[in-house]
């Protein structure tokens, strides 16, 4: 585990104490919140690839069943975190081109996914309401909170760009 691993996994657990303690109880219009863990998986995968931000994506969404308040099967949100994890890491190693295209997909899907998941695994909270009330808000929230999100995650995951140095005559003779 490298130095850039180290300060992402730091990065993801001062997010999840930001998730759980401030923009949860943020007064926004209508039910939810943009769901910072997912934007922050998806930025990591989007630099470190699909495996890596599976394996981000998991351990996140561990982190993430067990802290309050967690109202749902153990393991759900891993599954789902480690899904989006993976797609958005593919889609970044296939078409690097279309990072922003990954970034709203992978926003927009999460919670579609979560949805399914928690139907699959028999959750109570999903029900009509939810799916034409509070989905569409919660797919809202991601997609207008991610640019600034993933854009910040990336840069700090990629680290430092260093510029080689050109020569001080390379633009005014053609090459030295």
């Amino acid at each position: 585990m490298g130095g850039r691993d180290v300060i992402s996994v730091g990065m993801l657990l001062l997010v999840m104490v930001v998730q759980v303690t401030t923009v949860n109880r943020l007064p926004l219009p209508g039910v939810g919140a943009p769901d910072l863990v997912l934007l922050t998986v998806v930025g990591y995968a989007l630099v470190r690839g699909a495996v890596a931000g599976a394996v981000m994506g998991f351990c996140a969404g561990l982190v993430s069943d067990v802290l309050p308040p967690a109202a749902h099967v153990l393991g759900q949100y891993a599954l789902v975190l480690c899904l989006i994890g993976f797609m958005a890491g593919r889609m970044a190693e296939n078409h690097p081109e279309a990072v922003q295209i990954t970034t709203l997909t992978c926003a927009a899907a999460g919670p579609l996914i979560a949805v399914v998941v928690g139907g699959l695994l028999g959750d109570d909270r999903i029900n009509r309401s939810m799916l034409t009330t509070v989905l569409p808000q919660m797919i809202l929230y991601n997609v207008l909170a991610a640019p600034l999100i993933v854009w910040a995650v990336t840069r700090i995951v990629r680290g430092p760009r260093t510029r080689a140095l050109q020569p001080a005559g390379y633009l005014a003779r053609g090459r030295i």
